[in-house]
């Protein structure tokens, strides 16, 4: 999710993301994604009631995954964008969202707050990080979960291989990030952040150290694939023919993965007479391509439960509590 720190009114930001929301942003996360958040909730040995907080709650797809783990609790979610927040209410009757305000403020701390995919996002993450503070109580836990900066991840080894790789003014972002993308924190630079407000790291997972992140780069747009492998700025000779290997590896995926992910997924976002043309079209290529993306899945579920623990993941989630 796209946000500012949420206990302001934000203005030209908010006009941003409502456009966003209301051309589809976000509008769905994949089944594992919410059933691994889903598990590491119940895992938590969180009370059996209580209040939770979904900060930067977007169109509310994982403040239902927080009820679902914690049916007793009451469970809130919040943003900047009306839009979303509309779309989470006619959603997902059984939580509650607001849209943080000066005019509409919430008197209520929580005992578990998540962030997902928030503080990469925000313009000033040290008042975020005072914001979120603010929403919980005393004793309460919090699960954030972000892109990764720590080393040895297949997109880390691929940032290396160019001189502009990463770019440490701009908060660690990775070259092939989305401008809205403003960092890439370590593990250590959120635990300092957590120990200013008393938090310590209770937990730690990470999540797509190298299948993972082949399996979502070949479920993006091929013209990503092509501008992620550019081989200009690559720190040397070796470094180019390595990034054309990446390039030449990556596009076969995708075209390997293009007749199963197009009749699976594609149904409701064509017209009728182009969906069956291609569907026919593509019929002979879809068992080879099923099986792509069945292996590729199945490695990725695979380094989720072996892996976990693993920093070296594109992605983390890290539980704190005081």
């Amino acid at each position: 999710m796209c946000h500012e720190s949420l206990n302001l009114n934000h203005g030209k930001d908010a006009e941003f993301y409502d456009n966003w929301y209301a051309s589809g942003y976000m509008d769905e996360w994949p089944a594992d994604k919410k059933e691994r958040i889903f598990e590491i909730i119940t895992a938590l040995n969180l009370p059996e009631t209580g209040e939770a907080l979904d900060y930067g709650c977007g169109n509310g797809v994982f403040t239902e995954v927080i009820k679902k783990a914690l049916p007793r609790w009451n469970v809130f979610g919040c943003d900047i964008s009306s839009v979303a927040i509309d779309n989470a209410r006619n959603r997902y009757s059984d939580c509650t969202f607001f849209v943080p305000s000066d005019n509409n403020p919430i008197n209520r701390k929580f005992d578990f707050l998540l962030s997902h995919h928030v503080l990469e996002h925000v313009s000033n993450i040290a008042d975020s990080w005072k914001d979120i503070n603010q929403y919980v109580k005393k004793n309460a836990s919090l699960l954030i979960i972000l892109p990764c900066g720590n080393q040895g991840s297949f997109e880390h080894r691929m940032c290396m291989l160019k001189k502009d790789g990463i770019d440490y003014n701009s908060g660690g972002r990775f070259f092939f990030e989305d401008k809205s993308h403003l960092r890439r924190l370590t593990t250590k630079q959120m635990n300092d952040f957590a120990i200013l407000y008393g938090f310590t790291l209770a937990d730690d997972y990470y999540s797509s150290q190298f299948y993972g992140a082949i399996n979502w780069i070949t479920s993006s747009s091929i013209s990503f694939i092509i501008n992620s492998t550019r081989i200009e700025k690559t720190i040397d000779t070796i470094a180019a023919l390595e990034m054309m290997g990446l390039r030449l590896l990556l596009s076969l995926l995708k075209i390997l993965r293009f007749p199963a992910n197009t009749i699976d997924y594609k149904k409701q976002l064509m017209s009728r007479g182009k969906y069956y043309f291609l569907s026919v079209a593509l019929l002979m290529f879809y068992p080879l391509s099923k099986i792509t993306n069945f292996y590729l899945q199945h490695k990725s579920d695979l380094e989720w439960k072996n892996d976990r623990n693993k920093k070296n993941g594109s992605e983390m989630y890290l539980y704190y509590e005081r």
